[in-house]
């Protein structure tokens, strides 16, 4: 009996070893899975608009991402302006005033001036993209990046040599960007607007076997999202405004109605966790 003790405790070391070696594993496979998985694997995924996960918090906000992060929301809508300083900075409008102490194009700005540049409310400096894509690499995020001047070549540069790639996906909405997007190499998702079946039928010729994804407006007629769901496309669309709106009367009815007709597989939102709590 003695022997046969032992023998048991000699074996509980190995086996917590093996366990522990387990999880580990889990926990890699988990933090590599692509976008592409991760929609697949999903009927639909919320995305946060611009960092926002309450409908108050401030946009493009590291603060507000990290916030929304401890709530489970892990997909973020955010936009990326270049500054005067050459660096990559997290920002909507075309100019600073309505977000940050500063004012004027960021473009215009140099190193010292976008040093002394906060965001109101928070008073957090100015977020750079490299800061977010560190976060990103840390953590089970994915971005949708809305890149709003010709700098697409040098922010997916930056995905590329965080090895982030395969965990965003760029928001295209003219014919001309998307094959700008579509001609640089890498695992990335391409979205592109689609408002008729001319859009849809030029942009299958464009893309040819590589997959995208179809941006359809929230105004929209149902007839167009049925069109694209009948080619196998997955559907991007957004409900800011009046649906998010309505949602907060109606404690998320109108988010339900919204999707039973539409059948989008990614959905945007200024209140990305009462949509995903409703659509769970």
């Amino acid at each position: 009996m003695l022997k046969n003790k032992r023998r048991k405790e000699n074996g509980f070391p190995f086996r917590l070893i093996f366990f522990l070696s387990l999880a580990l594993l889990a926990t890699t496979i988990s933090l590599g899975q692509s976008l592409s998985q991760k929609l697949h694997e999903h009927p639909v995924s919320v995305v946060s608009h611009r960092g926002v996960f309450d409908g108050n918090t401030l946009e493009n906000s590291m603060r507000g991402i990290r916030q929304a992060l401890v709530f489970g929301i892990d997909f973020f809508e955010i936009d990326v302006r270049k500054g005067g300083d050459g660096e990559l900075y997290l920002l909507h409008d075309a100019t600073l005033d309505r977000t940050t102490n500063g004012s004027g194009p960021l473009g215009e700005k140099s190193e010292n001036e976008i040093g002394q540049i906060v965001l109101k409310d928070s008073g957090e400096p100015l977020p750079k993209f490299s800061e977010l894509l560190e976060f990103t690499s840390k953590n089970q995020v994915y971005l949708m990046l809305d890149i709003k001047e010709p700098i697409l070549k040098e922010v997916l540069g930056d995905v590329r040599a965080f090895g982030l790639l395969d965990r965003c996906m760029v928001l295209t909405f003219d014919r001309d960007r998307a094959a700008e997007a579509l001609k640089i190499p890498g695992e990335f998702l391409i979205s592109v607007l689609v408002n008729d079946s001319e859009d849809l039928g030029f942009y299958q010729r464009l893309f040819a076997d590589r997959e995208f994804l179809a941006y359809v407006s929230k105004e929209a007629p149902i007839e167009l999202y049925q069109l694209v769901r009948d080619h196998a496309i997955q559907i991007v669309t957004d409900v800011m405004g009046e649906v998010d709106e309505q949602s907060q009367l109606d404690k998320g009815k109108s988010y339900g109605l919204f999707q039973k007709d539409r059948q989008a597989s990614v959905i945007v939102s200024d209140f990305p966790i009462l949509l995903r709590d409703l659509l769970r």
